[in-house]
């Protein structure tokens, strides 16, 4: 049995996040949490518990490429985001690689992650064990393209659905569930129709999550309809495929029209919102009120290395002020309210969780929960402020650093 003290945050709801001082968390030997009470005020020591972060978007093959500035988004992708991928058909590289990943996932506070791989096989199962040692939560797979990519990243369709199924029948649901196997179509424009056919499919079959990308940039829609001319967009392809369901995750999202947003929520299909790449590549700023607003199952991503940040809430502090940016520059100016703080620790765990159909098992800190936790030491000032400011003061102000446990399923792994 473990036991943390100190100042619990519990985000309850988009709108409401509970602050509980002189909080105890009690776990179980089988990594959940047993009770969640409450102490005599100033238990804990200037510590706080939090929830594990969730980054829902993130490619572990560009792990080590990050901030590589000054590039549009087709030269980023065949100066960096290729090349990166390609060294890991060399699979100890690919372990390595991994391994410093989830150092990095860890040092962040980051305890849940949907992440891309590469097309290699090998790489992807060394992942996986790597994944499985050191205790991260994640949704991960083999990106999967058959076309519009360099030769040595291109696997047919036939043979990536079936290092798909082998590799799913070995890794998903393993780990005492902790590893959930994910298909991972790169995007619309590199992949055939006969690919994302046989990707819904075993999705279906096996009942893997699905990662792609989607209404990235208005340039990338234009593509779509150069290689598919008979359809209007890449949500409108993934429809037709039998890919937009309620476990596909659609990175990014920027420029989804106000049909496309209902279309994706009847279909329960979940967007990413990755504000920080959308800037750094010069995407566009994706309008997240609207997408909420449509009821669009919503989450954050880091999109590592499009975007440079991994610390999960500053990507949440991005889109908060992604959000004001968009209303003070719209005209006439926008009479919403942007998403305040709270909503970003939403977003950040148990919003995130439940986009990712994990909402039953991890993202809160409640009696029967997989204990995914943090303890962090922020600057000793926030425990002055109203409940309501220490909410928004530990969002903005909280750094790696503070970190002083990490905890998945109930067993500590770092920093």
């Amino acid at each position: 049995m473990v036991t943390l003290t100190g100042t619990l945050l519990q985000p309850r709801s988009p709108a409401q996040c509970d602050i509980v001082p002189g909080a105890t968390v009690t776990i179980g030997e089988d990594g959940k949490i047993a009770t969640v009470g409450t102490d005599p005020p100033g238990g804990g020591d200037g510590c706080w518990i939090l929830p594990g972060f969730v980054d829902a978007h993130l490619h572990l093959p560009q792990w080590d490429c990050r901030g590589l500035d000054g590039m549009s988004l087709a030269d980023w992708r065949q100066k960096v985001a290729y090349p990166a991928e390609t060294r890991l058909h060399d699979a100890e590289l690919a372990e390595r690689l991994a391994d410093d990943f989830v150092t990095g996932m860890i040092a962040n506070g980051t305890t849940t992650v949907a992440a891309f791989g590469s097309p290699f096989p090998a790489a992807t199962d060394r992942a996986f064990g790597v994944f499985e040692k050191r205790g991260l939560r994640a949704v991960h797979g083999m990106m999967l393209n058959d076309m519009n990519v360099p030769d040595e990243l291109i696997v047919s369709a036939d043979e990536a659905l079936d290092r798909s199924r082998s590799l799913a029948a070995k890794w998903h649901d393993k780990g005492d569930g902790r590893l959930q196997y994910a298909l991972c179509p790169r995007m619309a424009t590199c992949c055939s129709e006969e690919l994302l056919r046989g990707v819904a499919e075993l999705a279906e079959t096996t009942g893997s999550h699905v990662l792609t990308h989607a209404a990235v940039s208005e340039a990338e829609e234009s593509a779509v309809r150069d290689v598919y001319p008979d359809l209007l967009d890449d949500v409108e392809l993934l429809a037709e495929t039998g890919l937009l369901t309620r476990r596909t995750l659609l990175g990014h999202g920027v420029c989804l029209s106000e049909p496309l947003r209902h279309q994706v929520a009847e279909a329960k299909a979940a967007v990413v919102h990755c504000p920080t790449a959308n800037l750094f590549l010069e995407l566009g700023l994706m309008d997240y009120v609207a997408e909420r607003e449509a009821d669009i199952p919503l989450a954050l991503g880091s999109s590592i290395a499009a975007g440079p940040e991994p610390f999960m809430p500053q990507v949440a502090v991005a889109c908060l002020q992604t959000a004001k940016a968009i209303k003070v520059h719209a005209v006439p100016r926008g009479s919403f309210t942007p998403p305040r703080p709270a909503e970003g620790w939403w977003l950040l765990t148990r919003g995130a969780t439940e986009a990712l159909d994990l909402g039953d098992r991890v993202g809160t800190l409640e009696p029967g929960y997989e204990a995914d936790c943090l303890v962090v030491r922020p600057e000793a000032w926030i425990a002055d402020l109203p409940p309501e400011q220490q909410v928004s003061a530990l969002l903005y102000t909280l750094r790696p650093q503070h970190i002083e446990h990490v905890y998945i399923a109930g067993r500590r792994v770092g920093p």
